[in-house]
């Protein structure tokens, strides 16, 4: 390379000596420092085996106890003792290093820190240097940059022994990338000093750095989410490949090609490096500035092979971290005026609309709450889908409920209540509840004082919620235990068939404009309402009072759009009694008062159910309403009996001018307990407050059948009924489960009017809590004698496991079967039975929605078959009777024509089969017009009784929260 004198004078090297290059010296000064590194760490590994080779290897097994092997290679004890203490003083060596390089400790951090820092000041000098020419002298006043460089690498000639002794493996040091960077930085800077002048060379690889950036950061606790930490982390190795890049590129150009002396070299600056890799990595290629050099030809190839295959698979995560973080992260910044609640646990798409299509229900009339999801998943589409809908009451944050922070985020401390939803499905229900508890933790250690509300599966979960000391359930902080309701509603529907479907509709929020208009697929120009539709795929006496509108379904229909509503009630009822409260409300406010509130001595508030005469209206006395919507419970609240007499419509009640009024919202701010107009869960909060029933008679018991010496109408155990410790609860002398074996040699005819309970679980399943199904059937406030026996049929194994919390209850049975036999269900005499109840076995959400339900769905079809055979056979044996009378009858065949031809009773069990999944009903009942759209509770088995799913339980929380 042939420079002129004017070229040469900015190399400071004089003319003609700045035409010599020495670059070769630079770089063979880093490459003999990488081979004699690799070369001395072989050499002492031979040399330590040419040492074990000198001295007879022990026989395996041999080698003297206490003694180690020097690296798996000779036991130390078969070298000298000058040997052994220079290995001993090498750990200690090691040990030392390790300390002060390791993060854990004070110094390390700070010398981390300081080494990320000096590796940016070197790479700062390295940019200012670009602009001066590649290999240059030095200049006759100084180069302080130099000095300030050299002062660097020094430092970072320090660092480097240190990490070489505390590295394990002296080997695979020398191939890490802080080894790597410092062999083709410090070498050069030394060889610079000996031939005084300086080569810029890859001093661009201090930009590596960036890599351990993550990491600083952490330990500043900058980054502390998973989210950022992946982010920067994904930016630094994009951003140092790019630096990096450009640097080798500058280097290349500027300097030529060596076998035809530099004679093509580029003139670019650095920064045009940085945008010729910019342009190939984004593959645009604008071709404004191309290399032209052969080595740089040569490494835009690698280049693009490397660095572009890094940068294609980070940029598709950088962009899916910055979308969530924009999308789903941030603060939540309450609206003035308006209320929230904070949702959170299990969080999916069937959870959150069963939950939002309650709460956001126009018969609720809540418009001034919004609320906030909290989950630390990403949603899928169904749940964005869900979001959009209702974008401007929904708001969604990812985050963890047990970091504080996020809770920050979301503003716990400002929200009306925290909802934490369960899994109902899950395998593992008590591991599910352990969860859900730890969440009531962490929210109540961020706020002792916030009210939650949670979802339990377990009914025995409960009790460890008492343990957290900031919970009080006389502040707002409710449970609801999934399997208690499901199984206690299925239990009372044992008494009172119907009973769940009832309780089901009367906390659901539902009205008539749900009701929509489609064509019958018959005939396309007639129009029916949905209503009709399931009425007439519905079973019932005639055709033409279903399709009527006084048809029963039309009646059904009716009764679910009534809810039950609290609203504090007008002074216009202060001092009548209870009774005739009811009938005011009943004839001119066309409202139904089912229980009341009032405030007892002790300050607390206690809810009575169909209050007597004694009870006498005050003021402050809140009302619980069936009602279509909350606008209707509001005429009990601004009844004036003076403005409203006889021929006042209903729709006209309303506030009036009197001064009895005036003084109405005040009186409600002071005295009302529950929010204005919202539906509350009333009977979780009714309690069991009642009477033992009286002793029963001694006269006209049924006929005793003995299982293995127990009674099963248990009339000989007792002259009197008794009743456990807090009287609320028939009670019997402990039994095992052989003693209430119902074997199947053990005549049936004794078991009438009886309750079968079918179970399907094993001894690996889950508990359900069958004890919960079984308290309200043993209530002390039935009658010993009215107390129906209770059989369980299902696996003797299942049984057992929960046997102990049912072993002190009076006529609890136990049979070994299957629901799916027909010979098991005959041997507890099905065809007598009161109610058959099929419980659904647990197979978790994991498998096809159509399998969840197979056992229950198969064994309402067996029993459903097995009364029609009992049918058919009660047909035949009418025949054989004929037969005997009037043979000739019935060769004519008019006897068996008027059998088969008019429709003969069926024999009929009540029974109610619980579902997992709300659209495997359509499978329970052949007449059903099997629409997979159709909603729940407009299907013919849930709308008789005869279906139960726990799905309508969600709307509980929303009925909890308001």
């Amino acid at each position: 390379m042939n420079l002129s004198e004017e070229l040469c004078e900015a190399t400071y090297c004089g003319y003609p000596d700045c035409n010599d290059r020495y670059w070769w010296m630079f770089l063979t000064s880093s490459l003999a420092t990488f081979f004699f590194g690799i070369g001395s760490v072989f050499i002492v590994r031979f040399i330590s085996r040419l040492l074990c080779l000198n001295h007879r290897r022990p026989h395996p097994g041999t080698v003297p106890e206490g003694s180690s092997w020097c690296g798996g290679i000779c036991p130390m004890n078969l070298l000298d003792k000058n040997a052994e203490s220079e290995m001993r003083s090498m750990e200690a060596a090691k040990d030392w290093a390790t300390r002060l390089m390791s993060a854990q400790s004070r110094f390390g951090r700070i010398l981390l820190i300081t080494y990320f820092c000096v590796s940016m000041g070197s790479y700062a000098i390295y940019v200012l240097d670009t602009s001066k020419p590649i290999e240059r002298c030095f200049p006759p006043d100084g180069d302080l940059l130099f000095f300030i460089d050299n002062i660097f690498n020094f430092f970072f000639l320090a660092v480097f022994i240190l990490r070489f002794i505390s590295w394990n493996d002296k080997f695979w040091f020398w191939f890490s990338v802080n080894t790597q960077v410092d062999i083709f930085t410090i070498p050069p800077t030394i060889v610079a000093l000996g031939v005084s002048r300086t080569w810029l060379g890859l001093r661009c690889l201090r930009i590596m750095i960036l890599m351990q950036l993550p990491e600083i950061l952490q330990l500043l606790r900058v980054l502390r989410t998973s989210n950022g930490i992946k982010l920067t982390s994904l930016l630094t190795i994009v951003a140092g490949a790019w630096l990096t890049s450009a640097g080798i590129y500058h280097l290349v150009e500027n300097s030529g090609d060596p076998w035809l002396h530099f004679q093509n070299s580029q003139p670019l600056t650095y920064g045009q490096c940085i945008y010729i890799t910019v342009v190939t990595m984004s593959t645009v290629g604008y071709g404004d500035l191309t290399p032209q050099t052969t080595c740089g030809t040569i490494f835009i190839i690698f280049f693009i092979l490397g660095v572009l295959a890094i940068f294609a698979s980070a940029l598709p995560e950088i962009v899916e971290i910055v979308g969530q973080g924009s999308k789903y992260s941030g603060v939540y910044e309450p609206v003035k005026g308006k209320k929230h609640i904070v949702v959170c646990g299990h969080i999916t798409y069937d959870s959150v609309s069963n939950f939002l299509k309650d709460f956001l229900h126009i018969d609720r009339d809540v418009v001034n709450v919004h609320i906030v999801l909290l989950d630390t998943t990403d949603p899928d589409l169904e749940l964005q889908a869900l979001f959009r809908r209702h974008f401007t009451k929904l708001r969604y944050f990812q985050g963890s409920v047990f970091n504080p922070a996020d809770l920050q985020r979301v503003k716990l401390n400002e929200s009306d209540a925290c909802l934490i939803l369960c899994n109902k499905y899950s395998p593992k229900p008590d591991t599910e509840d352990s969860g859900q508890i730890m969440r009531v933790i962490s929210i109540k250690n961020f706020n002792p004082e916030m009210r939650v509300i949670v979802q339990l599966i377990q009914d025995h979960s409960k009790t460890h919620l008492m343990n957290i000391p900031s919970w009080n359930q006389a502040y707002g902080d409710d449970v609801i235990c999934i399997a208690a309701l499901k199984l206690g509603f299925m239990a009372q529907t044992c008494l009172a068939p119907g009973f769940s479907t009832m309780m089901a509709n009367l906390f659901a929020m539902r009205s008539s404009s749900e009701i929509h208009i489609k064509p019958v697929k018959d005939d396309p120009n007639e129009r029916v309402s949905e209503t009709q539709s399931v009425v007439k795929n519905a079973s019932s006496p005639t055709e033409t009072y279903l399709e009527s509108p006084e048809g029963w379904m039309s009646h059904y229909l009716h009764g679910c759009g009534n809810e039950i509503y609290t609203e504090s009630l007008s002074r216009a009822f202060d001092g009548m009694n209870a009774p005739e409260v009811v009938k005011e409300c009943f004839t001119k406010l066309k409202l139904l008062l089912i229980a009341v509130q009032q405030t007892n001595e002790f300050d607390e508030a206690e809810i009575i159910i169909n209050p007597g005469p004694l009870l006498l209206i005050t003021q402050g006395t809140v009302g619980f309403f069936l009602a279509p919507d909350a606008t209707e419970a509001k005429r009990a609240y601004y009844y004036c009996r003076a403005c409203h007499g006889e021929g006042v419509g209903v729709e006209k009640i309303w506030r009036c001018e009197c001064k009895e009024c005036a003084c109405l919202d005040n009186n409600h701010s002071k005295k009302y307990t529950h929010k204005d107009g919202h539906k509350l869960l009333a009977m979780t909060r009714l309690g069991d407050v009642h009477e033992p029933a009286p002793a029963r008679s001694t006269g006209g018991e049924l006929p005793e059948l003995k299982i293995k010496g127990v009674n099963l109408s248990e009339s000989s155990d007792h002259d009197q009924p008794a009743y456990d410790f807090t009287g609320l609860f028939h009670w019997s002398p402990a039994r095992t489960v052989e003693d209430a074996l119902i074997t199947s040699a053990q005549k049936r005819r004794y078991l009438v009017n009886h309750v079968i309970v079918c179970l399907f679980g094993d001894e690996l399943s889950p508990l359900i809590g069958i004890r919960n199904f079984v308290m309200p059937l043993r209530a002390s406030n039935f009658k010993y004698e009215d107390l129906k026996t209770i059989v369980f049929l299902g696996n003797i194994k299942y049984i057992e496991r929960e046997w102990d919390k049912i072993m002190n209850f009076p006529k609890v049975f136990v049979c070994s079967g299957s629901p799916l036999s027909r010979a098991d269900m005959r041997n507890v005499n099905v065809h007598q039975s009161a109610m058959c109840v099929i419980l659904s076995a647990n197979l978790g959400d994991s498998i096809e929605q159509g399998l969840q339900d197979k056992e229950t769905i198969l064994s309402s079809l067996n029993l459903k078959s097995i009364m029609a055979a009992g049918a058919h056979s009660r047909r035949s044996k009418i025949i054989a009777a004929y037969a005997a009378e009037s043979p000739t009858r019935l060769n004519g065949g008019s006897i068996k024509r008027s059998l088969f031809t008019q429709s003969s009773p069926k024999i009929t069990v009540p029974m109610i089969t619980e579902l997992v999944n709300d659209i495997n009903v359509q499978f329970l009942d052949d007449d059903d017009e099997d629409d997979p759209d159709t909603e729940l509770y407009l299907t013919q088995p849930f709308a008789c009784g005869t279906a139960f799913a726990v799905s309508v339980l969600d709307s509980l929380m929303s009925a909890v929260s308001l």
